[in-house]
């Protein structure tokens, strides 16, 4: 019964996740390309401030690491292994040297200090990809050898389900943290100019837009706007389940993150990506064949 109900809701086909592969790991291949990790080995080491599992790392590696040579060539391998778990080749070793090294380059950039959220639900979505079956269709390997017909369509669907409650955990969780620790205050007309205001001054962006101080103009509506996100994020989990509003909720994301670039300098360009998982890849298949 449970496999039915998973089927119905999200496609389940080799096909669909093999383009959901594709997606994510393309994600990361475009923003490791146009990132400069000659830069980041130009950083000395004795700033770093390794975290969790990097503490592990003897000190003496990332005094070899942090040099821009070293860094174009982690930079070289993420491309390689990126570009083949993108392609689907070799997808079981690839898209788990993928994983494995994006979850490396991810905490040295927080052992630098400069925590973001963006890309967090992507990697998480690199380890649901890098155990199941994602390169049996839309790969390279698929086209080389003949994928196992022996898999139910359940362990296709079951991945991207997953996932799609991945994003819907991600929202719905951040309106519960809201209310748990600010409650109502949270609706205050000061704290959403305040808080953009803060943002528009640091200089850890990458984009220092002067929207902020727009907003105590018009701070007297700005509750009723706070308020609606808030249901927004809280009614996200309806995305995963009834699709009648996905697209309405998915839209309204949209719009939220491209006003968050704006008026906080924040962007979620990682996590925008990842909408494309709640698109029927099958449904679109088959209309591009029919046309």
């Amino acid at each position: 019964m449970a496999q039915g109900i998973v089927n119905r809701v999200v496609p389940s086909s080799a096909f669909a996740l093999g383009v959901v592969r594709s997606i994510v790991h393309g994600t990361f291949l475009v923003s490791v390309l146009f990132t400069s990790f000659s830069a980041l080995g130009a950083l000395p080491a004795t700033i770093l401030r390794p975290t969790g599992a990097m503490q592990f790392l003897p000190w003496g590696f990332y005094e070899q690491l942090q040099t821009p040579s070293a860094m174009v060539l982690l930079k070289t391998l993420m491309v390689l292994s990126l570009l083949c778990s993108t392609a689907g080749l070799l997808t079981v070793v690839s898209t788990k040297t993928s994983l494995l090294l994006v979850l490396f380059y991810q905490g040295l950039l927080r052992s630098f200090g400069h925590f973001n959220h963006d890309e967090m639900l992507a990697v998480y979505c690199l380890a649901v990809l890098a155990f199941t079956p994602c390169g049996d269709a839309f790969s390279l390997d698929s086209r080389m050898r003949k994928p196992s017909k022996d898999r139910p369509a359940f362990a296709y669907a079951y991945p991207i389900l997953l996932m799609q409650l991945l994003m819907a955990w991600s929202y719905f969780s951040s309106a519960l943290i809201k209310l748990r620790v600010a409650g109502l205050k949270y609706l205050s007309p000061d704290n959403l100019p305040a808080l953009a205001i803060f943002h528009s001054l640091d200089n850890l962006h990458d984009t220092h837009f002067r929207l902020a101080f727009w907003l105590p103009q018009v701070k007297t509506w700005l509750p009723f706007a706070v308020a609606l996100v808030l249901i927004w994020e809280l009614a996200f989990p309806l995305a995963v389940f009834w699709r009648r509003v996905r697209w309405w909720i998915l839209g309204f994301g949209i719009g939220f993150h491209l006003s968050t670039l704006f008026l906080m300098n924040i962007f979620f360009p990682h996590h925008l990506a990842m909408y494309l998982i709640f698109v029927d890849w099958d449904h679109r298949f088959r209309e591009k064949v029919r046309i």
